[in-house]
């Protein structure tokens, strides 16, 4: 038991390290190993909760930030609750986040040692696999920062297959070759020579892969305004005073297509007020677009707001919102962390794409929208661009900044289209559609001027979605229906 759990901490502790911020990606293609040792004879029970303690292990070290968030800079902000229940509710975060592993590890024990055919065990754990992270990732509470595939995304080879499979694809893949090497390795450890060799296989193919990547220049300038305000001083600013910054810092820009970040005035619509006008007159030869909460009636929106040349024109409404900070999903289970609810309760608006003269279609989302693909993979049936607006004041360290920037990275390659992030305190850049990119300065009040060329075409990923989920469940159901013998979950 000693050794089942030094193997599951050694998996989630790896699983970590590939992450992006931390220390290197092409671990990932060994950080399952450990885990499929842990896994070994054992039952569906006892896989399950082994599962279950490897992505709890994995959720806590790898989003370790979120603590200062919740024990730190939320409580000091809004004052509704202390550190110690701020630290409960990150325990309650990990908790959902390792729960659909459960799943993964009771069907792994119940019939991964009874695969009738060899060539179905890699495929077969990558199906269980699949469908878990899949799982954590859909609904109210759903979240898919931690996958896998989030190890690769500076592998641009590799990523080429995403315009075809999703991240998902990725994930596939990447628990196919742990599998196999564990397999080796299981045979005998002097193997671990050809695990070596597969990996630097698919090292090799990565980088051919990418030799052959056209490099394209975009047309369309875009001026990205990264402003970099502490949260703290964020929500004490005068509007006034938010507007002599905009003007002090960003007054002399181009005169283009600008990007401003999310919530640039924080708690205050601006629309129909002296701020606004003040606003448009400093930029009203412009196309802009900023980030503030508008008011209709009884609902509150989190905003993307366009203007063109001194003028409303459109607005994009958040339609994915963050839990509990953002919206209160499921009152009667979670109704008791209301405390949690930042300045407004926001209400979800529609995805919708807008017409920017010059640029085509463009599809806004904001802050962590951009971790969900069915929206930028809906998105991409109507927009030439899309462009992420966020706020990522929240946090102490580099890690989630990095780990935000690279979404950008996935739903540029996934939908074939430039995506334009820009930041607060954190990344803001270009990433073109086969994942390159280039960012701003980090940690300083900048604007850079960059180019992004529109795509119009429609990827196979971005028309059939996740349908690796659903292969995925038909290989899961082959499995058990052939299965050599049947085998009681008590066994």
């Amino acid at each position: 038991m000693v050794q089942t759990l030094l193997n599951t901490l050694l998996a989630s502790l790896i699983t970590t390290l590939s992450m992006p911020g931390y220390l290197y990606g092409g671990l990932v293609f060994f950080s399952l190993i450990p885990l499929f040792f842990a896994l070994e004879k054992k039952g569906p029970f006892i896989s399950a909760t082994v599962s279950f303690l490897y992505f709890f292990v994995f959720s806590f070290s790898n989003f370790h930030y979120l603590i200062n968030t919740l024990t730190t800079s939320l409580p000091e902000l809004f004052g509704r609750f202390n550190a110690t229940t701020g630290f409960f509710v990150f325990i309650l975060f990990c908790i959902l986040e390792a729960l659909p592993f459960l799943l993964f590890g009771f069907f792994y024990g119940l019939w991964a040692e009874k695969v009738r055919f060899r060539f179905l065990e890699p495929l077969f754990v990558a199906s269980i696999y699949v469908i878990a992270d899949y799982l954590r990732g859909i609904g109210d509470l759903g979240f898919t920062g931690g996958r896998l595939s989030d190890a690769l995304y500076n592998f641009r080879g590799l990523l080429q297959i995403l315009p075809y499979t999703g991240t998902l694809g990725l994930v596939f893949l990447i628990v196919v070759l742990n599998y196999e090497g564990y397999k080796l390795l299981r045979a005998n450890k002097q193997n671990f020579v050809f695990v070596l060799a597969i990996v630097a296989l698919i090292f090799l193919i990565n980088g051919t892969v990418e030799s052959f990547l056209p490099k394209k220049v975009g047309d369309k300038p875009v001026v990205l305004a990264q402003t970099n305000t502490p949260q703290k001083v964020k929500y004490t600013y005068d509007p006034n005073t938010i507007i002599d910054y905009l003007e002090n810092s960003f007054s002399n820009a181009p005169a283009l297509l600008t990007i401003f970040p999310e919530a640039v005035f924080s708690g205050t619509d601006i629309r129909n007020s002296e701020v606004e006008r003040k606003l448009l007159e400093k930029f009203k030869n412009r196309v802009f677009v900023i980030g503030y909460p508008t008011l209709v009636g009884n609902n509150a929106f989190n905003s993307a707001v366009i203007y063109a040349n001194g003028q409303f024109l459109d607005k994009y409404d958040k339609v994915h919102l963050f839990p509990f900070v953002e919206n209160l999903p499921y009152k009667e289970i979670f109704g008791r962390l209301a405390f949690l609810r930042g300045m407004y309760y926001f209400s979800p608006g529609e995805i919708k794409t807008f017409n920017i003269e010059g640029y085509g279609k463009v599809g806004l989302q904001i802050c962590f929208e951009s971790f969900f693909p069915y929206i930028s993979r809906k998105m991409s049936k109507d927009a030439n661009i899309l462009i992420v607006i966020t706020n990522d004041g929240w946090y102490d360290s580099r890690i989630p900044l990095v780990q935000h920037f690279v979404q950008a990275i996935f739903r540029a390659v996934e939908t074939r289209r430039n995506v334009v992030q820009v930041s607060n305190t954190g990344i803001s850049g270009v990433v073109d559609e086969y994942g390159s990119f280039v960012t701003l300065p980090e940690n300083k009040t900048t604007w850079g001027l960059l180019y992004v060329k529109p795509n119009d075409k429609v990827t196979f990923y971005a028309t059939y979605g996740d349908y690796i989920v659903l292969v995925s469940l038909i290989l899961t159901i082959l499995v058990g229906i052939t299965a050599k013998k049947k085998r009681t979950i008590f066994d």
